[in-house]
C-alpha cells in the first residue's frame, strides 16, 4: 500500500474501529456527576450565562469551555442523551486522531529520525491509536458524560503539543508557518487551560518534549518558545 493511501485508510481505520467500539453507548443514561453538571445545572441551561458580557466573571471559571460544549448540546436537543454521547465520541476520535498523527510527526524528529524503527512509523502510530481508542479505560471520559471535562482538555493538550512539534521541526525559527503553528499550540493550550485543571502540565509536558528531542537548541530560544505556554 502506498503512503498516500495509508495516510487515508489508517485514519480511516480509527475512525471506524472507534465507532464500533461506542456503538452501543448512545443511549446510556446519566449516571452521578451527570447531575451535578448537567440535569441540574442552572448555568448551561441559558447560554447567555455562558456569554463573557453578560456574565464577565465566567471567564474565571477554569472549565469554561467544557461548560459550553454542555449549554451548546443543551440549546441543540435539551436533555437528550444521544447528542451528549455522540459529541463525547467525536472527542474520544479527535484524540485518537492526533495521538496517530503526533507519533508520525515524533519519528521526524532528530533522534528518532534515523532510528530503526522509523519504517514502521505508519503502524506503531496506528498501533497506537488503536491502543487508546478500544482501551476499557477510555469509558470513563466517553460513556461517562460530564467526564467530557477530561477528554475536551485532552483534545485541546494533544493540539498543543501536535502544533508545538509542527512548529519545532520547521526548520528555520520564522516564517508564516512557523509562528502560524505555534501561535495555533498557544491557542490551543489556552482553550486546554479553561476546559480542566488537568492541562496547567501541559507546558512542563511541552518543555520535557522539547529537551529530549530537539537537544541541540540554544536554551535562551527554548525558554522565548515555551514561556508563553506558561501565562
Amino acid at each position: 500500500m502506498t503512503t498516500k493511501k495509508i495516510l487515508v485508510f489508517y485514519p480511516l481505520l480509527i475512525i471506524i474501529i472507534g465507532l464500533i467500539a461506542y456503538s452501543n453507548s448512545y443511549h446510556c443514561s446519566f449516571h452521578f456527576d451527570d447531575r451535578l453538571s448537567i440535569q441540574d445545572n442552572p448555568i448551561i441551561k441559558d447560554l447567555d450565562n455562558l456569554n463573557p458580557l453578560n456574565n464577565p466573571s465566567i471567564l474565571k471559571n477554569t472549565r469554561y469551555i467544557g461548560l459550553l460544549s454542555f449549554a451548546l448540546n443543551y440549546r441543540l436537543h435539551g436533555l437528550d442523551v444521544v447528542g451528549f454521547h455522540l459529541l463525547n465520541n467525536l472527542i474520544h476520535l479527535g484524540n485518537a486522531l492526533l495521538i496517530y498523527l503526533i507519533v508520525l510527526l515524533l519519528f521526524k524528529t532528530p533522534p528518532l529520525l534515523k532510528s530503526s524503527f522509523s519504517p514502521l512509523s505508519q503502524s506503531i502510530a496506528l498501533c497506537v491509536s488503536l491502543l487508546f481508542v478500544t482501551h476499557p479505560i477510555q469509558t470513563q471520559a466517553v460513556t461517562y458524560i460530564a467526564q467530557r471535562y477530561a477528554s475536551l482538555a485532552t483534545l485541546f493538550y494533544l493540539s498543543s503539543l501536535f502544533f508545538y512539534l509542527k512548529a519545532r521541526l520547521r526548520r528555520e525559527f520564522r516564517g508564516r508557518l512557523h509562528w502560524g503553528y505555534y501561535a495555533l499550540s498557544v491557542l490551543s493550550s489556552v482553550l486546554a487551560m479553561k476546559t480542566k485543571e488537568i492541562s496547567f502540565t501541559l507546558p512542563f509536558t511541552i518543555a520535557v518534549f522539547d529537551l529530549v528531542l530537539f537537544r541541540n537548541t540554544p536554551i535562551r530560544k527554548r525558554i522565548q518558545l515555551i514561556l508563553p505556554l506558561m501565562l
